[in-house]
């Protein structure tokens, strides 16, 4: 099921990131599982504080007054199973969005890198574990110039994002948000330091990718620029046409 993001209030910035900056980067941020390949944190140790106190208190709030045995309702943003789980979620892998601008994806030739033509939009996601597996993404945005936590959830992507890292080789990756496309791609470097991508479940749904492409698992997942630009464009200019009308 497609959950989409629950836009909270903004939460007030972190407080004492000196210490928790200090303190060694937990467990939970680089293993989702014993023997498990996990995705890397990209964060900095403010950003992650900051992170850390707006997910404790998003999640203390989304659960005040409810017992902690009682389960969530379906559909919630969350796929934890129980209120006492949701006050007990972690952070694991940290990560910033990048994207692609439009006019440069249309005006991109048959042999332009992907790589080369995304962008850093300074907006981080973090995935949140409940007794190590995925349930969700935290959303950190400056607000003021300081980083706060602004929504939760997005299960199936986090879900959808762990369940990748084998094609990462060792846990590196870009996560890049093509808006106009609506599609996620996760940039890995293949043999050669070259890049290649691995569509997450929205650009498998959107893109006019071939069957194999689509039900492919582990390192065959990942496809280079030049088999990707042809459907995202496609996807553009599809998506362009029917907001004009």
């Amino acid at each position: 099921m497609k959950v989409g993001y629950m836009r909270t209030a903004l939460w007030a910035p972190a407080v004492a990131l000196g210490l928790c900056a200090a303190a060694a980067l937990p467990a939970a941020a680089q293993n989702v599982g014993a023997g498990k390949l996990a995705l890397r944190d990209q964060s900095s140790l403010g950003l992650r504080a900051a992170a850390e106190q707006g997910l404790r208190k998003m999640m203390l709030e989304m659960s005040n007054g409810r017992a902690a045995a009682a389960r969530l309702p379906d559909g919630f943003p969350i796929a934890a199973a129980t209120y006492g789980d949701l006050r007990s979620v972690s952070l694991g892998a940290g990560f910033e969005v990048n994207t692609v601008d439009p006019a440069a994806l249309m005006y991109a030739n048959a042999a332009a890198d992907l790589s080369r033509i995304a962008r850093g939009t300074d907006t981080w996601k973090f995935v949140i574990l409940s007794a190590g597996k995925p349930v969700g993404l935290l959303d950190m945005d400056r607000v003021d110039g300081r980083w706060q936590a602004v929504g939760a959830g997005a299960s199936a992507l986090a879900a959808d994002l762990v369940a990748a890292a084998p094609a990462t080789g060792d846990g590196s990756f870009r996560f890049v948000r093509i808006y106009q496309a609506t599609s996620d791609l996760i940039e890995v470097r293949g043999a050669g330091e070259r890049s290649r991508f691995v569509p997450m479940a929205s650009a498998r749904r959107s893109l006019a990718l071939s069957a194999a492409a689509k039900n492919a698992t582990g390192a065959e997942q990942a496809l280079d620029s030049e088999d990707l630009l042809p459907a995202l464009q496609a996807a553009v200019r599809g998506n362009l046409q029917r907001g004009q009308r």
